[in-house]
């Protein structure tokens, strides 16, 4: 994945390779007899290799289904019109009780429709209903099968709402460098079907919703991300809110808080978009993180002006950091206006304030936080007495 990363960086993307192994594979001629065989053997053409988190995870969510029924494919097409269009197969495939039914509809109804018709936007339907059923039901094996026999037809008008409905699954897979590899062949298209803010936007999202990932991870993403936003700029694609949040998270991600602060400061003035309450939120916990408390103050003074409410991430970052910085009647204030905004801390951050009011030497103060806290519910019952235990181990006196 670090390898198709990678690859945003050049400016130019050769797509000879790609354009050989989706485009030029295979020319179905459809009239022929053997046409089935030929369409069985399209379908087992899969483009790129296939990583183990998405096998597994392929394999959890199907592993004990049970054989599809094959008479209902007989049902749909005995349902079908005798000259039945795309929309009509759409709609076949769409009624399918088992998703996995949708390649055995499509082998044996492809002979039977007309794809190679130039211009025919129609034509795509029933390719992109079956990749929304299998990837909502997470078939993503069979899902790119479908995909390698919609790329296999070189005159199908694909539309921009397929690419991106690729990216989305294929991320949602982790087949990040799938992902990419759509995103190359949207670059390369002299058609509508160019990417789009939603493509950027699905590509940025993939690349920063790496599970369990620490800084060191989203330090080595960063690269491609930047190199990501540098095109959409280039393209002349204006990025929107979701676009600058998501350079505004990298960048706090992966510890560059000041390239955020920058990417933060140009909103207005350069893009003419206004910051949000994501945008805030991610850079007082990137100040938070960091330690520099009178800047996240600012920015949570300058976000609840404008009656933005910030994240509870956000809210527990400038709680612990207040309280780790001595001023513990600021961090107790700033939990309770978050309470006000139904934004309750969490255990560590609530133990974190016990902790540094213990340590100037006033038990009894948080004795009683607790108890208020307990009586609003703003903890449950196994906090309160965790925390409560805490206090009578190590400050007895």
């Amino acid at each position: 994945m670090i390898r198709a990363l990678r690859s945003i960086r050049s400016p130019f993307f050769p797509s000879s390779h790609l354009s050989s192994s989706l485009f030029n594979s295979w020319r179905p001629n459809l009239n022929s007899p053997h046409s089935s065989n030929l369409i069985n053997h399209i379908v087992s053409y899969s483009t790129t290799g296939v990583s183990t988190r998405g096998r597994r995870r392929k394999k959890k969510g199907t592993g004990d289904l049970p054989p599809p029924d094959q008479s209902q494919i007989s049902t749909a097409i005995a349902s079908l019109p005798p000259r039945f269009t795309p929309s009509d197969l759409s709609g076949a495939i769409a009624s399918l009780p088992d998703p996995r039914l949708c390649i055995p509809l499509l082998h044996s109804t492809l002979h039977r429709l007309n794809l190679l018709r130039h211009g025919d936007s129609a034509a795509s339907y029933p390719f992109l209903t079956a990749v929304k059923r299998l990837g909502t039901a997470r078939l993503y094996r069979e899902m790119d099968s479908v995909v390698s026999l919609a790329f296999s037809f070189s005159s199908l008008s694909l539309p921009e709402n397929f690419f991106n409905t690729l990216i989305h699954f294929y991320s949602e897979a982790r087949w990040i460098s799938k992902a990419i590899g759509i995103y190359k062949i949207m670059r390369s298209s002299k058609t509508a079907a160019r990417p789009t803010a939603r493509t950027f936007n699905l590509l940025f999202a993939a690349i920063l919703g790496h599970r369990g990932a620490n800084s060191y991870v989203h330090h080595l993403y960063m690269d491609a991300l930047r190199s990501l936003f540098r095109q959409m700029v280039g393209s002349g694609v204006a990025p929107d809110i979701y676009a600058l949040n998501a350079m505004i998270k990298g960048y706090v991600l992966s510890l560059h808080v000041n390239d955020a602060l920058r990417i933060f400061h140009q909103m207005v003035p350069i893009y003419g978009v206004e910051p949000d309450e994501h945008s805030y939120s991610y850079l007082v916990h990137g100040l938070c993180s960091q330690g520099r408390t009178l800047n996240a103050r600012e920015l949570y003074v300058e976000m609840r002006g404008k009656g933005l409410v910030p994240t509870g991430r956000a809210c527990n970052s400038l709680v612990s950091v207040l309280a780790m910085a001595g001023e513990v009647d600021e961090a107790v204030a700033a939990m309770w206006e978050g309470v006000g905004m139904r934004r309750c801390p969490d255990f560590i951050t609530c133990r974190t304030v016990v902790e540094e009011i213990c340590r100037q030497q006033r038990a009894g103060n948080a004795v009683v936080l607790l108890r208020e806290m307990r009586q609003k519910e703003v903890i449950n019952g196994q906090c309160y007495k965790k925390l409560l235990t805490g206090i009578g181990e190590e400050y007895q006196d």
